[in-house]
């Protein structure tokens, strides 16, 4: 089977052409790019003894044709193959595998929780995909299961990811239930908000109120005469003052992207290109336990330093961030003061006066006996 091939043939043209007539070498198709230079066609087994005999000229492979040309280009664009298959895997997966499940809970016990009972129903890395019809019966099982723990769920399918956030379900006051009882504050505060569902409310939106003070009471009186008992009920907000003190560093280290990046690849744990950069982010694009697909992003670490304001800004939200995480759902932060600052080249220290507003309410026990009431 002949095959054929495209040379290139530079110098010595006119004497190229005699020499292969005088050794019955046949030329195909001859095409002048110039004086001295010609792309011909010829037989591949001719290759070799063409240089020989033509060792004057600079003689090269142009291109092959037919099979071997299919073969050479097939070798020449086995990398854009491998890629290409690793884009059809990637979309594949992407489509259709979960490669990591994201609970966001500051809780451990809560991810913990969440974790094992997504498993037990199938969502786990490397599985497929639920439909949405699956991941909302799943959702209703697992807040079924854990009605005492879990308030919220939701289930979001971002690329390959499972995104979970979950609310947890806060139990407040778990005591046992008081046929009598009063409702007092638990600090001293400025009330905001008066909520009553039964008892006697003693006090009114603005008031100024101690500690232990008696809000709502379950003695319920009339012209002054006690005309029966009741667990009072109710929520009562109030403006709570406080006082603390934040120490930051004004120094940090950040990172700082150099705009340097490629794409590396690994099977089963070799990697295809050597380490680089030496500092680096590792984004991946495909991450199974066979294969990796991933771009590395080149980093520096610089120092900073905050300013004055800056630096009193980050400790007053942290101020803000720790108080409200704290206090959860029962309240929040709504003003913040300086009052003393310590500034240093390396530290900044600083007094803050915090006004919240929060419940301030809580239940008792009322001991009745024949002739008085006790708070417990």
């Amino acid at each position: 089977m002949n095959n054929y091939i495209l040379i290139s043939v530079e110098n010595n043209i006119n004497r190229f052409i005699n020499k292969c007539n005088k050794y019955n070498i046949e030329l195909f198709n001859i095409k002048y790019i110039n004086k001295n230079k010609i792309i011909v066609k010829i037989n591949e087994n001719d290759f070799e003894n063409i240089k020989v005999y033509n060792y004057y000229s600079e003689i090269n492979i142009y291109k092959r044709l037919g099979l071997l040309g299919l073969k050479a280009k097939i070798i020449n664009l086995k990398y854009f193959f491998i890629v290409f298959l690793i884009c059809l895997i990637s979309m594949y997966l992407s489509s259709n595998i979960i490669l990591k499940i994201n609970i966001i809970h500051s809780n451990k016990n809560i991810r913990e929780l969440v974790y094992e009972e997504l498993y037990s129903y199938g969502i786990k890395k490397y599985s497929y995909k639920k439909s949405f019809d699956e991941i909302e019966d799943i959702k209703n099982k697992i807040l079924n299961n854990n009605k005492d723990k879990l308030e919220w769920l939701s289930i979001t399918n971002v690329g390959m990811t499972y995104v979970i956030r979950v609310e947890e379900r806060i139990i407040t006051n778990i005591k046992e239930k008081y046929e009598y009882c009063n409702i007092i504050s638990k600090s001293e505060s400025l009330i905001t908000n008066i909520y009553s569902e039964s008892g006697e409310i003693l006090v009114n939106v603005n008031d100024i109120i101690k500690k232990d003070d008696t809000l709502i009471s379950g003695n319920i009186m009339l012209n002054e005469e006690s005309k029966g008992y009741t667990c009072a009920s109710g929520i009562i907000k109030g403006k709570v003052w406080y006082n603390t003190n934040i120490n930051i560093n004004r120094n940090y280290i950040k990172r700082k992207y150099t705009g340097k990046r490629r794409f590396n690849f690994t099977f089963k744990n070799k990697i295809l290109r050597s380490n680089k950069y030496t500092n680096y982010e590792i984004k991946y694009l495909i991450n199974t336990k066979l294969f990796t697909l991933y771009k590395e992003l080149e980093f520096i670490n610089k120092e900073y330093s905050y300013s004055e304001k800056e630096g009193i800004d980050k400790a007053l939200n942290e101020v803000v961030d720790k108080f409200n995480t704290k206090l959860g759902k029962n309240g929040e932060v709504i003003e913040t003061k300086i009052i003393n600052k310590n500034i240093s080249k390396d530290k900044i220290n600083v007094d803050v006066f915090v006004v919240t507003e929060e419940v301030i309410s809580k239940q008792v026990k009322l001991d009745i006996n024949e002739n008085n009431i006790v708070n417990n």
